[in-house]
């Protein structure tokens, strides 16, 4: 089962994608995968705010920000995976990506979250929706129409949707 948790940064869906974990795991393992890279002071504090949420909660933290096929020992597992936005930077910045259209970039991305939904128990996704807005690069650009991409996606195969 998937449940996918959408909103706009800053609100809550961390919280409650966690919450929705913890009422599905009843005797499970909880593994938190954890896709953002640090960058700077904020992005390292961010982690820490996140780190601080889930603490005592029980959660298996697994940083991976990119190649969720590498993750192993999820059978049996209620995961959360924080977050798609994040996930789609980091994997189009991978070198052999550079290339790729957006929509093999998306349809990379949505395989590889298939994929840990295939081996763990249950799967709380986490994805920020992005306005695009004038005088944005085009990088940035990309980056909104391939997390777009994948967010449609998710939500045509999740089996529930949360807008917060």
């Amino acid at each position: 089962m998937m449940t996918l948790v959408v909103g706009r940064p800053g609100s809550g869906k961390s919280k409650l994608a966690e919450d929705i974990v913890l009422e599905l795991s009843k005797g499970q393992r909880r593994i938190y995968i954890a896709t953002m890279i640090p960058f700077g002071e904020d992005g390292q504090r961010r982690i820490e705010r996140h780190r601080k949420l889930r603490e005592g909660k029980g959660f298996e933290t697994v940083e991976c920000p990119v190649d969720l096929y590498s993750i192993s020992g999820l059978e049996g597992s209620v995961c959360l995976l924080e977050c798609v936005s994040n996930l789609v930077g980091n994997e189009m910045h991978e070198e052999e990506k550079t290339t790729w259209s957006a929509r093999k970039v998306a349809d990379f991305v949505f395989e590889e979250i298939l994929d840990v939904k295939e081996r763990a128990s249950e799967i709380v996704v986490v994805t920020n929706e992005f306005e695009e807005e004038e005088g944005f690069d085009e990088e940035t650009l990309r980056y909104i129409e391939i997390t777009g991409l994948v967010n449609e996606k998710l939500k045509a195969a999740a089996d529930r949707v949360v807008e917060v």
